[in-house]
């Protein structure tokens, strides 16, 4: 063979070496010639895209390139054909069987003895898993990143090695203030020894899974987490750190206590119905009387209004206009007309407002049996107002039938008078004058209503 001058000699036996070498490459090596007529195509491309290499060697490389990629083809093997190489290439090519196939290419120009250009030679390796991998990787970034837990990840002595954007939102730490620190400056100090634990379960090889604790922010308050640990793995098996996912839950915590609350008074408020409807049947037997259900009824029916209006409003308080307009209900349609309602909005007490929505109930249902609500004439004025740390409220009838003292107390009678006073430690004046019943009650506003804010209609 005749080279170049100043050249290396090539002989036969070199030529014969070199294309062994090629063709025993775990790498798939293939020549064209510069309009891309396969002159050479090695084993591991038979073995790579399924083709033999007497089914390619005359062909056309463009017949391994999907037809939208066959544009990009031609300008890679332009500018080859120029002298200029090209590395590492990333594209698909096609398998005899259709199936693509990520690869990188590596192609290079071949040059006679006078360093002419007379063809391309391409180096092919199968990077689809590679790929995958990638992009698996990426997708699990990507999750990471847009998690809404924090997610973290650390070294066996607690060193920081990733912290992603809510556990910067948790925490309150940047990730550039928390990669390479330990994560105990999140731990406070009294469970410190958390960590220790924490570590030898990972270690074990084991998961800790949502382990509710207190984590620390930056600005040093103190939150409510739960937190899962795992053991991160090399490729060998061994564990040489841990992931955490962090959830904040101090709100559910929150919801949790609220609820336990709510669970302990309504348990608190059942004993006290349970009493209540015991002390009314009590009552209503005295001395060998009858039950009358009816009436019996007609209390607990007043009494649920109360529970009613309490649930509403998340067993905290009821409103008294809500309470007021409620125990009148069998009446709404004189509110505005034969009965005034008039005064300042106040947020009543469930034990207040027990005993003020029995006694308007009484009041209403003496009215409509033997008072102003009996005729067509009657009218009632219920007012109440708050005078400094004191609250007055007053039941008025006026145009109904000549009123008279009863000769007995009944349950009625002990209800608007002693029932109000103890309660509220108030003073409570019934004056049965003939022109109508007049009711009087007068306490402190404290014992009514936890707030004192109130506002005037």
């Amino acid at each position: 063979m005749h080279g170049m001058p100043g050249a290396p000699h090539v002989t036969d036996d070199d030529t014969a070496y070199l294309a062994a070498i090629v063709n025993a490459s775990a790498d798939a090596i293939f020549g064209t010639t510069t309009d891309g007529i396969i002159r050479s195509w090695n084993t591991a491309c038979e073995r790579m895209l399924g083709y033999s290499a007497e089914e390619m060697i005359g062909q056309s490389i463009l017949d391994i390139v999907p037809a939208e990629l066959k544009h990009e083809a031609l300008a890679i093997r332009d500018r080859v054909s120029s002298g200029d190489p090209v590395e590492s290439f990333e594209t698909v090519r096609l398998a005899k069987d259709g199936r693509p196939i990520e690869v990188a290419i590596t192609y290079s120009p071949i040059r006679d003895g006078h360093g002419q250009v007379i063809g391309v030679s391409g180096i092919m390796r199968d990077v689809t898993t590679i790929k995958a991998a990638q992009r698996s990787a990426a997708m699990l970034a990507a999750i990471v990143a847009s998690s809404s837990d924090g997610v973290v990840s650390k070294t066996l002595d607690g060193t920081v090695t990733s912290w992603n954007k809510s556990a910067e939102r948790i925490f309150g730490f940047s990730e550039a203030e928390m990669i390479n620190r330990s994560i105990r400056t999140i731990i406070p100090g009294e469970r410190q020894a958390e960590e220790d634990r924490i570590l030898a379960t990972v270690v074990s090889g084991e998961m800790i899974d949502n382990f509710e604790t207190v984590r620390l922010r930056k600005d040093g308050a103190l939150i409510d987490v739960s937190v899962t640990v795992s053991p991160v793995r090399d490729s060998a098996g061994r564990i040489i750190g841990a992931s955490k996912i962090v959830r904040d839950i101090t709100d559910k915590r929150q919801t949790r206590e609220q609820l336990r609350t709510l669970l302990a008074e309504v348990n608190h408020r059942s004993k006290n119905m349970l009493s209540l409807v015991q002390a009314i049947a009590r009552q209503m037997t005295r001395h060998g009387r009858q039950l009358d259900l009816n009436r019996f009824l007609e209390r607990l029916q007043a009494i649920a209004g109360n529970q009613d209006l309490l649930i509403q409003n998340d067993w905290r308080f009821i409103p008294i206009a809500d309470l007021v307009r409620s125990q009148l209900g069998a009446f709404r349609d004189l509110i505005g007309n034969r009965i005034a309602i008039a005064g300042p909005q106040i947020e009543l007490t469930p034990e207040a407002a027990q005993a003020i929505g029995m006694a308007v109930h009484e009041l209403a249902t003496n009215a409509a049996k033997y008072g102003a609500l009996s005729g067509d004439e009657g009218r009632i004025a219920l007012s109440w107002s708050c005078d400094g740390d004191d609250f007055d409220m007053s039941w008025r009838e006026s145009g109904g039938p000549p009123v008279t003292v009863p000769e007995h107390r009944g349950f009625g009678s002990r209800v608007i008078s002693d029932m109000v006073r103890a309660g509220l430690d108030g003073e409570v004046e019934v004056d049965f004058a003939p022109t109508g019943l007049r009711w009087h009650l007068r306490c402190p506003l404290q014992r009514l209503s936890r707030s004192s804010n109130y506002a005037r209609r």
